[in-house]
């Protein structure tokens, strides 16, 4: 298969009639087979969302949909991955720690209010109020006074403040320099005050304030459908006129109705699907590579595991070429490190030992007294378990490991295991950046206590080197992060397999289809060819 070059590669080919659903049915925007005026209509495929509460959303299903209902008070620059303004027109910090933001008068929700900084204040606050239980508020404990309101102790957090209804005060707890970074997450989007008058009613209708509004309400495992906000105060409005997302709840069915014309969009082709794409579309597809990080990681607070020259070998036994190749058809990018190569921060040939190397893999093994039988931990459902007996079998081959067993579950049940310690041995997982920062690629994941930090790694040097880099510049950042990376690389922690790429199909109407890092389509940016 001859793979398009990978992230934006995409040539939209031909004319073909019209999509069988009612915005889009009888050539509305002029005649059959010509480009419509306003923008025209697209039909995105999308699983169906948990959440429609920004601060509630921490699942792509949402904020995907989320992402053209609002605007934050920075965006992200997707050629540059750099904070770019949003709401905000610009700001300034001297210390990392006191920000000042100010806000553009141009912005407002879609029932007409202006967008201000006590929207901004009001929003926070909310979200982590523990009476609201949102799934996002921890992404705001860098303000002072988070834990106040999170405990129930205050009512507001005293770092965030209103000077004046268009710019915005930030107080950190400590120096963090990634803040214009983090503040592109939906968990910081605004809502207006008539949000909180009735959330469940807000939750059917999100009143936003981005590119896209409402058309209706959410239609739960069916769809939702957005109109082009023409007051969106930004610069780029979105190229569509119309965007209906279309809940699937087999992505097979969503892959044949794109493939009929039924469907126009669908960024997440099925892995059984990968080898034909080209034969069923044509030039209608491409490869996209995204943050989607894939490890297998290791409890450490189980015995047999703390070796360091355990972990490494164990990593340096897998030949990941080989399962890309037989099991993926070369479709995933294997990792040579725990920072995405898609960030400018990330750098091939960074892990030493991920090389396969299964000589030396079985002597470091031998001597470091590894276990001689293991258990492998993963979640169902999701086509995981095949390249993890894989990984099992090429252990067994090359390691003096007698009896490998494995463990499998839903994935709710999987991370109960994982919050009360009950995985014995290497388990998968996945980390998808929620902002483009190797703050979050690392922080979150391996910090001592972090949340995420399933293996409980804990490491004083890696703490200081993850402080460092978070206090600096930006401008003077990387290196640091990269300091960081290099010490969890010689822990290995967890073992680096491969970041994940994305496989989009779309039909012959639209074109210019691309995908960020986060693996959510730009559906602003599609251009609709023919109705």
């Amino acid at each position: 298969m001859t793979l398009p070059k990978k992230r934006s590669v995409f040539i939209g080919a031909g004319m073909t009639s019209a999509l069988v659903l009612s915005a889009c049915a009888g050539g509305a925007d002029g005649e059959s087979g010509e480009a419509p005026e306003d923008g025209g209509t697209i039909s995105v495929y999308n699983c169906e969302p948990q959440y429609m509460i920004p601060g509630n959303t921490t699942e792509n299903c949402g904020s995907r949909v989320q992402e053209q209902l609002f605007t934050g008070l920075t965006l992200v620059d997707n050629e540059t991955y750099e904070a770019i303004p949003g709401v905000a027109e610009s700001w300034d910090t001297e210390d990392q720690i006191t920000w000042t933001f100010e806000l553009s008068e141009d912005y407002t929700f879609h029932n007409g209010d202006p967008v201000t900084a006590q929207d901004f204040v009001d929003t926070f606050n909310w979200v982590v109020d523990p009476d609201n239980a949102m799934a996002g508020a921890n992404f705001h404990d860098k303000f002072l006074g988070y834990e106040d309101v999170s405990q129930g102790e205050a009512e507001e957090m005293e770092g965030v403040r209103a000077l004046d209804d268009h710019t915005l005060e930030f107080e950190l707890t400590e120096p963090f320099g990634q803040l214009p970074l983090v503040l592109t997450y939906t968990s910081f989007y605004p809502m207006p005050s008539e949000a909180f008058e009735d959330i469940d009613a807000y939750e059917a209708a999100p009143i936003g304030n981005g590119r896209y509004q409402m058309d209706g309400e959410w239609r739960r495992d069916d769809g939702i459908d957005l109109e082009r906000y023409e007051e969106w105060g930004g610069e780029e409005p979105g190229a569509p006129q119309r965007i209906e997302w279309v809940s699937y709840s087999d992505v097979d069915t969503a892959y044949m109705d794109v493939l009929s014309g039924e469907l126009d969009i669908m960024p997440e082709v099925p892995p059984n699907r990968i080898a034909q794409v080209e034969d069923d579309f044509g030039e209608n597809w491409s490869q996209n590579e995204t943050s989607r990080f894939i490890y297998m990681g290791f409890p450490l607070y189980q015995e047999e595991y703390q070796d360091v020259d355990v972990r490494r070998a164990m990593s340096m036994a897998i030949d990941r070429d080989e399962i890309n190749d037989s099991l993926f058809d070369g479709s995933q990018t294997p990792a040579s490190g725990v920072l995405p190569g898609i960030l400018p921060q990330g750098r091939e040939g960074a892990c030493e030992f991920c090389e396969f190397d299964p000589e030396a893999a079985a002597e470091l093994y031998e001597e470091a007294g590894g276990p001689s039988t293991v258990t492998m931990y993963t979640d169902t459902g999701t086509g995981h378990d095949e390249y993890v007996e894989a990984i099992g079998n090429m252990w067994q081959q090359h390691l003096p490991i007698e009896d490998i067993t494995y463990e499998s579950m839903e994935f709710a049940h999987y991370l109960e295991l994982h919050e009360s310690e009950g995985v014995t041995g290497p388990y998968r997982l996945g980390w998808l950046l929620a902002y483009p920062s190797p703050q979050y690629a690392m922080e979150p994941l391996y910090s001592t206590d972090a949340h995420s930090n399933y293996s409980d790694y804990s490491s004083e040097e890696f703490d200081a080197a993850i402080q460092e880099a978070n206090f600096a510049d930006l401008e003077d950042s990387d290196e640091l992060y990269q300091n960081a990376e290099n010490i969890l690389l010689e822990d290995m922690p967890v073992i680096p397999l491969w970041f994940q790429d994305y496989f989009i199909v779309h039909s012959d109407r639209v074109e210019n289809v691309d995908m960020d890092l986060s693996t959510f389509v730009r559906v602003e940016d599609v251009v609709v060819t023919a109705e």
